[in-house]
């Protein structure tokens, strides 16, 4: 086997992180255990991490994708502006899209819940908790702009206010499935969402503040 660079080592135990964070809870989280599911001796561990607080760190730090910007990815560049409808079908698919997800891989993300709870409750992982919550919400804010942009349409807060809530609906519908597994219940929670964060949305479009 090709010897590992200390960058190569790092990216596998964070891999190896989640899929146990995922089975067995952030306390369950040993680095016996960690470096088991790399296939790495543990004598290895600190050629790549100097603790178990620095890798818990790696891995809130890499819970959100870098190059994730926006929920609404998936809008096509050949459909048209839709005014209100086009903004209800874009949130409503944005919400979607983030439930498949959640059902191809529900340890992803039961593992990110996990963490951003444990961070809050230890205060050498603050930091890093609160980093995550920024990034979601920056996302969720570039969401929200890229859609309004795409149909000539506003929101009656600014985006940065708004960030923040539909996080909040992204986390009610992963506790929703995560909790009882119920299809039918989370896409009541997904057409509730959308219909809240319509609330927030206005048929004008954004004013041009161009010189």
């Amino acid at each position: 086997m090709a010897r590992m660079t200390v960058e190569q080592r790092r990216d596998a135990l964070v891999t190896a992180a989640h899929r146990v964070i995922a089975d067995h809870g952030v306390e369950g989280a040993t680095t016996r255990r960690v470096c088991a599911q790399a296939q790495m001796p543990l004598a290895s561990f600190h050629y790549a991490f100097e603790s178990r607080t620095a890798l818990l760190a790696a891995v809130i730090d890499q819970a959100v994708p870098r190059d994730l910007t926006s929920l609404a990815d998936e809008i096509r560049e050949d459909t048209p502006p839709g005014g209100l409808v086009g903004v209800e079908r874009e949130v409503a698919q944005s919400f979607q899209n983030m439930y498949n997800l959640l059902v191809l891989d529900p340890g992803r993300l039961q593992a990110t819940v996990s963490l951003a709870l444990y961070s809050h409750n230890h205060p050498e992982l603050h930091q890093a908790g609160r980093q995550m919550w920024d990034r979601l919400c920056a996302i969720a804010s570039n969401t929200l702009s890229t859609i309004a942009a795409k149909h000539g349409t506003s929101w009656l807060k600014t985006t940065d206010e708004l960030g923040p809530l539909l996080i909040a609906a992204t986390n009610a519908i992963t506790m929703t499935y995560l909790t009882t597994g119920d299809e039918a219940m989370t896409q009541d929670v997904i057409a509730g969402s959308s219909r809240w964060m319509m609330s927030y949305a206005s048929a004008e479009a954004e004013p041009d503040t161009a010189p």
